[in-house]
């Protein structure tokens, strides 16, 4: 793959591959000394858990960079970038880059910003995707038809290699005017802190007891069958690690909610919850044998069944009390209201106010506690 002009949109930017570690080295050291770099990362999960890394995109707003990672054996020169404080780097819906980039070599991402969560705070609405985001800003129109590609390939194809380097060719531009509207806001701190958030929610150690917690009607399980899920979900997340294998190439969860809810279940059921034949036969008897085990653990151990929020007693009025609270602070403030909390948030809070099983939310971080903490918490002191 040669080096190449990007010369469209009006735009002329070079895009050069780097082949060697001690070129690769020498570039970080340039890019340390930047205020900031535009970032985005190209890869295959189509049967896989992990990220398989294809392509790493840099654009230190002078020349376009392209890593590909399947020519390095590791990217250590890489780290320093990657996790220094001072160096912002600028990503479109940083959440699966991250995920890669910390499993794929245990980066701890630092001074992330993205433009996705920036652009919400500028009410531009929430998700707003990359083309939409440099259509309104930059006036141009992307080629996403290279979203489905494979890039798994070599050589990678012309259209592929535009793709990618236009994936990190605006977003520099398109940074400096989300930040001079954020400064103006006071909302910056909030961005990066929202963008951390999103990296601790993708790196922090999982605790494999609480992935039923993650498992849509859950609430519909009495104690015992709870206890098979808990048992069952972690198996299956640690499983779907150790083969690197997507979770649904296991079983699904509506079949793992299925077989909890038999009383002695049996391969007959497995075939009846609609599990896949290759599924019962590599991992059937070790799903069977995870439920004994949970059968034989004591009741006192047991988790608490997890309640459906609309049968919590006054969370419904609580919910809306809370809403109403978050939406005032948010006109006060200035900050989009479905920015500063949505549902699933307000629920998370109340549900951990009330010492009820739920799954963890990250964006319940510490500037909202910051602004509505106090008021929240008036709402648990006083009567229902």
């Amino acid at each position: 793959m040669q080096n190449f002009e990007l010369n469209q949109h009006g735009e002329n930017v070079s895009v050069s591959f780097i082949r060697d570690s001690e070129t690769l080295k020498e570039l970080s050291q340039q890019w340390l000394e930047r205020e900031v770099i535009a970032m985005d990362t190209e890869f295959d999960r189509t049967n896989t858990y992990f990220h398989k890394l294809s392509l790493i995109q840099i654009y230190d707003g002078d020349q376009i960079w392209f890593i590909d990672t399947l020519e390095f054996e590791d990217l250590s020169e890489l780290k320093p970038v990657i996790e220094s404080e001072s160096l912002i780097k600028v990503f479109h819906s940083c959440s699966e880059d991250l995920e890669a980039l910390f499993n794929s070599y245990h980066f701890q991402c630092n001074s992330i910003f993205d433009s996705q969560i920036a652009a919400s705070f500028c009410d531009m609405g929430i998700s707003l995707g990359y083309l939409r985001l440099i259509e309104l800003f930059m006036g141009i129109s992307l080629d996403k038809e290279q979203t489905k590609t494979d890039w798994m390939q070599r050589p990678l194809q012309e259209e592929q290699l535009i793709y990618a380097a236009q994936d990190v060719q605006f977003l520099l531009p398109a940074y400096y005017k989300l930040r001079d509207q954020l400064l103006e806001k006071g909302f910056f701190d909030y961005v990066m802190e929202d963008t951390a958030s999103v990296f601790e929610a993708v790196s922090s150690p999982e605790n494999f007891d609480q992935f039923y917690l993650r498992i849509k009607g859950t609430f519909r399980l009495n104690a015992k069958q709870t206890n098979r899920l808990k048992y069952l979900a972690s198996w299956r997340e640690q499983l779907a690690r150790l083969k690197n294998t997507p979770k649904t190439f296991i079983f699904r969860d509506n079949q793992l909610l299925d077989i909890c809810q038999k009383n002695n279940p049996k391969m007959s059921d497995l075939l009846e919850a609609g599990c896949h034949r290759a599924s019962i036969r590599k991992y059937g008897a070790e799903l069977l044998a995870m439920i004994d085990n949970a059968d034989s653990i004591a009741e006192e151990y047991w988790p608490t069944p997890v309640k459906a929020f609309h049968k919590i007693q006054n969370g419904k009025s609580m919910l809306k009390r809370i809403r109403d609270i978050a939406n005032l602070v948010a006109d006060e403030n200035r900050i989009p209201q479905d920015v500063l909390s949505n549902k699933r948030l307000l629920e998370y809070y109340i549900m951990q106010q009330m010492h009820l099983a739920v799954r963890p939310n990250r964006f319940w971080n510490e500037w909202r506690k910051e602004l509505l903490s106090t008021s929240f918490e008036q709402v648990f002191a006083s009567p229902h």
